[in-house]
């Protein structure tokens, strides 16, 4: 388990779903994580509307799996992170053992804390319970650099209810690809502020939009921004925006 944790909303689904996992460990999973995957599932008691944890069960759940990651140490084992989504949360882990084993372990960690505990063991030599399951699509990373921004926002003591000017940059290979998104960016209302050459020879498009922070508000600009200078070869570079505090 490394220091370098990350977390993101996405959907499944029709569900709202949150993500937390071990984004430092992503290079070394592959040789060090045992090759067999345990899934763990917590069925909530108080779930919010959205199928998330509330605040009523924060430290229960929180208590649940720390004792969780204990155990999973303890016998020569991995947790890499957690799914939470429609009023569960399910806790991945790369372990040796059996079913037995793990019935045996998991039930008086259950018991301690009051839930009963599910859970599915199975081989898992390509750790897809890590990749496919837990690791952000393109997207999803999108989504965690724009929550880095908010976080930042906010403790300057900025809600980001404000509507405000935000600015965006786009790099590309060439002059020509720069004014093909330039022209497409413009043509949904985004203003043009300069294309310019940076001093490692990329094409820099500078350009902007007014609007909230509102997570998916921004999200809704820098997913398709990032989709749209990737599919022409470039990179979307990210945005910045000017402190609003909130009165009082």
């Amino acid at each position: 388990m490394s220091d370098e944790w990350l977390f993101y909303p996405c959907p499944m689904g029709e569900q709202q779903a949150s993500i937390f996992f071990d984004h430092g460990i992503r290079e070394t999973i592959d040789q060090i994580a045992p090759p067999q995957f345990l899934k763990v599932r917590v069925t909530f008691k108080h779930p919010r509307p959205d199928g998330l944890s509330s605040r009523e069960e924060y430290q229960q759940l929180c208590d649940l799996e720390d004792e969780l990651q204990q155990v999973v140490a303890q016998h020569g084992g991995l947790y890499v992170g957690r799914v939470t989504v429609g009023g569960h949360r399910y806790l991945h882990c790369f372990t040796a053992g059996s079913e037995a084993d793990w019935a045996a372990r998991l039930q008086p960690v259950g018991d301690r804390h009051a839930y009963e505990l599910r859970f599915a063991l199975k081989p898992d030599p390509k750790r897809e319970g890590y990749w496919q399951d837990l690791f952000p699509t393109d997207d999803d990373l999108q989504v965690i650099q724009d929550l880095r921004v908010l976080q930042s926002v906010e403790e300057h003591g900025d809600d980001g209810t404000a509507s405000r000017h935000i600015e965006h940059w786009a790099h590309f290979p060439t002059q020509e690809i720069a004014e093909q998104f330039a022209h497409w960016a413009q043509a949904r209302r985004y203003g043009l502020d300069t294309i310019d050459t940076t001093d490692d020879g990329k094409h820099r498009v500078r350009f902007a939009h007014d609007g909230t922070l509102r997570l998916a508000e921004i999200t809704s600009h820098t997913i398709a921004l990032r989709r749209k200078a990737s599919e022409l070869g470039g990179e979307y570079d990210g945005w910045e925006t000017p402190v609003c505090k909130n009165p009082g």
